[in-house]
């Protein structure tokens, strides 16, 4: 071979050789963005199960010794802190828009006077929650879980004694035509409702098929009701039930602990009693103030 053919041959060669540590760059890269879709996919459409769970962050979580907060300081506060479950209140405002509020028996310093009053949406929106937290209308909760895809809310809807089938579905079917016209359908997907009765459950499931529902025991029941819910609950694939502490009893646990379902304990700020339930068979407590990382502690043996 000339000493011309010779260059142009090693030019040639030293030529594909760069090529083919590009495609082997460019294959390599595919595979590691591929793989990093894959995780934060899998982040992102993680099957929600209750056993990952010992803390709801109540009312979105409590700072600086204020509860009932619903506001976005207080869930980004909890999330940071570890809270990957959280519970919100809704209520609407006068003029019918659903916001992130318990009731509107306390003013929470959004009005001076000391009578009830129920703000319309844009008072509600404009008037900080006692002058330095911001409030959330159901529209901005969704919004906000945009930004953390592996949090999940319990949807608590009050109206307990009046909540029937047809007023169920008009409110979910209003709440996700909200999450639809704010682009977050998607979001949908990260809350979880509170039952307060049977007929709820399929006014609920008509509209929106979400990732787990809890039955909430919101006042006394005879041990005949408590029975005959945990067996609806068991029928309906609802794993969950939410107690109120000062109705939880052993009985109560042993009951939904039969048949298989989670008890969660609120709402629970004392440390002591928290592990308490945990140690009698509770899955986990509903608290203003306190996180996973307090509640290190087994429950009981079967």
């Amino acid at each position: 071979m000339s000493q011309k053919y010779k260059g142009k041959f090693q030019i040639k060669k030293a030529f594909c050789f760069r090529i083919y540590l590009i495609l082997e760059l460019i294959i390599l890269l595919s595979f590691c963005t591929t793989d990093a879709f894959a995780s934060e996919s899998k982040k992102e459409n993680k099957v929600f199960q209750w056993e990952d769970y010992k803390v709801a962050a109540h009312a979105l979580g409590g700072m600086n010794d204020l509860n009932y907060l619903n506001s976005k300081e207080s869930f980004v506060n909890a999330y940071e802190n570890g809270i990957r479950l959280f519970e919100v209140d809704l209520s609407r405002t006068s003029d019918g828009i659903w916001v992130c509020r318990h009731s509107w028996k306390e003013s929470l310093g959004q009005w001076n006077e000391n009578n009830q009053r129920i703000l319309s949406y844009e008072e509600f929106m404009s008037s900080s929650i006692y002058g330095q937290y911001t409030p959330l209308s159901f529209t901005d909760l969704l919004l906000l879980l945009k930004e953390y895809p592996d949090a999940y809310v319990m949807i608590d809807s009050k109206q307990y004694s009046v909540r029937s089938y047809q007023r169920t579905v008009e409110d979910y079917a209003e709440l996700l035509e909200e999450a639809q016209s704010a682009g977050a359908e998607k979001q949908m997907s990260q809350l979880i409702p509170e039952i307060y009765n049977q007929s709820m459950f399929s006014g609920i499931k008509l509209i929106y098929d979400f990732p787990a529902y809890i039955f909430s025991l919101w006042k006394e029941y005879s041990k005949q009701e408590i029975e005959e819910i945990a067996d609806f609950c068991k029928e309906k694939g609802i794993l969950a039930a939410a107690v109120y502490s000062d109705y939880w009893n052993d009985e109560i646990q042993n009951i939904f602990d039969q048949r298989k379902i989670h008890v969660f304990v609120y709402t629970v700020n004392d440390i002591k009693d928290a592990q308490s339930y945990l140690k009698q068979g509770a899955q986990g407590i509903c608290s203003d103030f306190l996180l996973d990382p307090d509640l290190k502690t087994n429950k009981k043996e079967n």
